[in-house]
């Protein structure tokens, strides 16, 4: 009886370990994107914005808020499973008897204790930030065909069209992104899908399109990240702004 007891109190504390790392991690993407925003607060001011290297630096720099956005959802989700199961850091370690109903059959979550969908949309996302641009928009690919009614079917897409615009296949992750708005009309991944359609019509030499769309965006996303890059990208073309563009 004791050694179960020792068992389920290190179990627990390992547990709780896990759950104080990935709020660190959270918290530290978190600044991560606040500093982000920051930097993009500051390159609004003009003569900053026309020195930007163009689309290829606000391509990027919306990837990397997008990645960091991405990587608090999930980490989100994971402590989210933690916290449904009683685990906390400092909790009380779970007694050696609790009854299985109250644990899940006795063992609390691990990290991979989650849905086929979870897992699905995981692995692509893995694929994207280890580079594996192919797998990624197959994996992606295959999530929407599973779960086209997901509310990560929007995001699916959207990484499909980061892989395929990494793979510098600019037509096709344009249409991917435009497919956002029209299937998931509702969805809060719509600033970020018009302001990189707007981005690869600039690759394909579609200025015009570029630039009505990067104006739709300001109008109907002012206080969105996508809509700040969108600022940035119509000063360098040199367009008048916005007055939801507010300059410093």
């Amino acid at each position: 009886m004791q050694q179960r007891v020792t068992e389920s109190e290190n179990r627990s504390t390992t547990l709780q370990a896990q759950v104080a790392d990935l709020q660190a991690a959270q918290q530290n993407i978190i600044a991560t994107m606040t500093m982000l925003r920051q930097d993009l607060e500051a390159a609004l001011d003009p003569v900053r914005a026309q020195q930007a290297s163009g689309g290829a630096e606000l391509r990027s720099l919306q990837a990397q808020i997008a990645a960091m956005q991405e990587q608090v959802r999930i980490l989100t989700e994971q402590l989210a499973a933690y916290e449904a199961a009683g685990v906390a850091p400092g909790a009380t370690p779970l007694p050696a008897n609790t009854p299985p109903a109250a644990t899940g059959g006795g063992n609390l979550p691990a990290l991979g204790a989650r849905s086929e969908e979870d897992v699905l949309f995981n692995a692509a996302y893995g694929d994207y930030t280890a580079g594996q641009f192919v797998l990624a928009v197959s994996g992606f690919e295959e999530f929407v065909s599973r779960h086209s009614a997901s509310p990560r079917a929007a995001d699916a897409l959207y990484w499909i069209g980061e892989s395929l615009a990494a793979q510098e296949l600019h037509a096709e992750a344009r249409r991917r992104f435009l497919e956002i708005p029209q299937a998931y009309p509702g969805s809060p991944k719509i600033a970020d899908a018009v302001l990189r359609a707007a981005l690869e019509a600039l690759e394909l030499g579609q200025r015009d399109d570029a630039i009505r769309e990067l104006r739709e965006l300001v109008a109907a996303h002012a206080n969105s990240d996508a809509a700040l890059i969108g600022c940035m990208q119509l000063d360098r073309l040199g367009q008048g702004l916005p007055a939801a563009c507010r300059l410093p």
